[in-house]
């Protein structure tokens, strides 16, 4: 599976697996991305002040006054790790209300799923990708959001009408950036695999099904021929199937690796994508970053 997808990002017709649960979505900056929950039915928060405990699901309290003209961010809990940038992919849990009235019309709390993208590729409305920018990993922040940072003019089913102002609690669990990939100063005839950063997650064994993030770049002239990161939908396979869903250095270079491991493999021929088009050199070393975000059993 994953060596079709690689040989379909070579000709740049990316379709990758994602596990992300539905979104604040962009809709209207005409992005084509997933759109809100907007069938459960609407409730209404009643806690005198937002949760602390980023543990568990928040209610949502709307800030005193007229709907916001502006963006207006409140860090409920500082966060102490890694600042999301433009160009990061986070890892979200978020519950969403409507200014008018408190009532709820989405939560990824309540499919038991978190959510994820790339902060910066307009994948979410503006409100997000702009009131998220900063926050730390482990944060928590209340972002209050003017409809034109949010759906204008456009209602979203029935609980949310047009021009409607959002509030959202969302807290960022995880944050990672895409690496630089260095090449490789010549090719190679052996499997080279080098942690980069160490995690402190899950060890990957054979069985093990992963999501992580690639780039790869051919040796020969050090350019991207394939990125998940650039499409912001990680890839999802079990490590060592039989068959195969991966390319053999990554069944066995991601052996033992840990969730939160960024590893650098410096593929020799044979371990790598077999190209039938010729793209790809069958005696091709290719250099590939990877950054192991879940394990998903």
């Amino acid at each position: 599976m994953l060596r079709r997808i690689l040989l379909l990002s070579v000709a740049t017709v990316v379709t990758l697996a994602s596990c992300s649960s539905e979104s604040p979505d962009a809709t209207t900056s005409g992005s084509s991305t997933t759109t809100p929950a907007t069938t459960q039915e609407s409730t209404t928060s009643t806690a005198s002040t937002p949760a602390d405990d980023s543990a568990s699901k928040p209610e949502v309290v709307v800030p005193d006054g007229p709907p916001p003209v502006e963006l207006e961010i409140t860090d409920i809990v500082e966060g102490d790790g890694k600042a999301a940038a433009a160009g990061d992919y986070l890892v979200m849990h978020y519950v969403g209300v409507r200014h008018a009235d408190g009532g709820e019309f989405d939560a990824s709390w309540n499919r038991g799923d978190t959510f994820s993208f790339t902060l910066g590729s307009s994948q979410v409305i503006q409100g997000w990708d702009q009131g998220i920018e900063g926050m730390r990993e482990g944060g928590r922040r209340l972002l209050s959001i003017p409809a034109d940072l949010a759906y204008g003019g456009e209602a979203r089913g029935e609980l949310i009408p047009a021009d409607s102002a959002l509030v959202f609690v969302v807290d960022l669990l995880q944050v990672a950036t895409p690496p630089e990939v260095e090449n490789a100063p010549s090719p190679v005839s052996e499997l080279e695999v080098v942690v980069l950063d160490e995690g402190d997650g899950d060890v990957i064994m054979a069985g093990t099904i992963v999501e992580l993030h690639y780039r790869a770049v051919l040796q020969t002239t050090g350019e991207v021929f394939a990125s998940s990161w650039e499409t912001g939908q990680p890839v999802v396979f079990e490590v060592a199937a039989e068959p195969s869903q991966s390319i053999p250095a990554w069944d066995e270079g991601l052996l033992g690796r840990k969730v939160g491991d960024t590893v650098r493999m410096v593929i020799p021929p044979g371990l790598g994508i077999e190209d039938p088009s010729g793209q790809i050199p069958a005696d091709a070393t290719i250099v590939s970053e990877l950054t192991i975000l879940d394990t998903l059993n």
